[in-house]
């Protein structure tokens, strides 16, 4: 995400560009949020939980983070159109979410599998299990071939070592599992060894918790579901915007911290640092008392670097973002070395032997970085102040899941059904 390999560069090149502040040292500071990176990372892992409201409780605890430390928060969001020149990195996108529903097909019939393992299992576990166990040999015949195909004969499709993969280890223990059952109708001598020896056991586990990570990597994140996040902090008072078509919400909120209007922008996305601005890593993540931030000052960096605002942007389209591909052969240490030499990319093309990737668009990454000056969208702190709605506690309580409280009338029977005292 970002600007690849820049992170270790300034650390070994621009080691004061980079901070690593307390949580005391973020008091009284506004913040700019890139939204979408935290509402994407609440939705696909369970810091809000695991249900269909966790996007929501994820945001109240970012919103209740920020409150502690004394911080003011602008939530800046991405609107629908995406920016230009993002083509590429959206092709990989949506190939990485092919490629994790191929994923979550495979462990949904694996587990239809586990299913009828399980029911093999008890069916031998119970009393009258000689009796009751029809079509043994076709259940034999069936967990064999089930065994050599989970250990791995006939995957073609996997180039890696089987436990190289999550799946790999998923398929060993698969053959585990069908071990044991051999086992126990008398056709293996001993299982194969598994820590425990409940492989069965195991497998069903990690199966189900599998199940429920590809299911959040699967779920798109909507525009219904980040309208409910700007609901949402809206009504817990916070100042929200919404990018215009084109936009994307890490640009604008870079324009904002140049303008002095917020003091750094909380993402993961070492774009801003290209954007001239300062990023905040690592914020409200985890539990948060021994989360670790970085604050990482773009303006600063390319002083160290000793390089103009244009010759830092060409270093950062040469180390590789999702505007560009880069140079063959150029990684980010000899990136620097030739934006130092030569200042220009047009200068190292003409002055060097290197060939371009394909998709390599220089220009078209320019012209993200270095946007034509433009107001930003609000234009003080005093602005930003006064963005902030008043807080709406029953909106956001709806919102989350709990029910809108209502007084009740003059005269009501207060222990009547369904009815909540204010």
């Amino acid at each position: 995400m970002g600007v690849r390999g820049l992170m270790p560069l300034l650390a070994r090149f621009a080691p004061r560009a980079i901070s690593m502040p307390d949580a005391k040292d973020l008091r009284g500071l506004a913040l700019a949020v890139d939204s979408n990176i935290f509402v994407h990372r609440f939705l696909k892992g369970t810091d809000g939980g695991s249900d269909d409201k966790r996007h929501l409780r994820g945001m109240q605890r970012l919103v209740a983070h920020a409150r502690a430390l004394d911080t003011t928060l602008l939530f800046v969001f991405d609107g629908e159109a995406p920016a230009s020149g993002k083509e590429a990195e959206l092709e990989k996108r949506q190939a990485e979410r092919a490629r994790t529903k191929r994923e979550l097909d495979a462990e949904k019939a694996r587990a239809q599998r586990i299913g009828s393992m399980a029911a093999i299992s008890a069916r031998l576990l119970s009393d009258d299990a000689v009796g009751d166990m029809p079509s043994e040999e076709r259940v034999v015949t069936w967990l064999e071939g089930l065994a050599d195909a989970a250990a791995g004969s006939g995957r073609a499709d996997q180039p890696e070592a089987p436990a190289a993969t999550i799946s790999g280890r998923m398929d060993q223990l698969e053959a585990a599992a069908c071990g044991e059952l051999l086992a126990m109708l008398g056709r293996r001598e001993e299982p194969p060894p598994v820590p425990g020896g409940r492989a069965l056991a195991t497998l069903q586990a990690l199966s189900a918790e599998r199940l429920a990570v590809l299911g959040r990597r699967t779920e798109p994140l909507t525009g219904g579901k980040l309208g409910e996040c700007v609901e949402l902090v809206a009504a817990l008072g916070c100042a929200t915007h919404v990018t215009a078509a084109g936009e994307e919400s890490e640009s604008v909120c870079a324009e904002l911290c140049r303008a002095g209007v917020v003091d750094a922008v909380c993402s993961e996305d070492l774009d801003v640092v290209a954007h001239d601005a300062r990023l905040l890593r690592g914020f409200g993540a985890g539990a948060g008392a021994h989360a670790s931030m970085a604050l990482v000052d773009g303006q600063r960096a390319r002083a160290e670097l000793g390089l103009s605002r244009a010759a830092f942007v060409d270093l950062c389209i040469l180390c590789g973002t999702d505007f560009s591909s880069t140079l063959e052969r150029v990684g980010p240490i000899t990136a620097l070395q030739l934006v130092r030499e030569h200042g220009s990319i047009e200068r190292i093309l003409e002055r060097c032997p290197l060939r371009p990737r394909p998709r390599f668009a220089p220009a078209t990454a320019r012209a993200v970085f270095l946007p034509a000056a433009r107001p930003p969208p609000i234009a003080s702190r005093r602005a930003l102040e006064l963005l902030a709605p008043p807080a709406d506690p029953a909106a956001a309580a709806e919102l989350l899941g709990a029910p809108r409280r209502r007084a009740l009338a003059d005269g009501a029977d207060p222990f009547a059904a369904g009815a909540v005292l204010l």
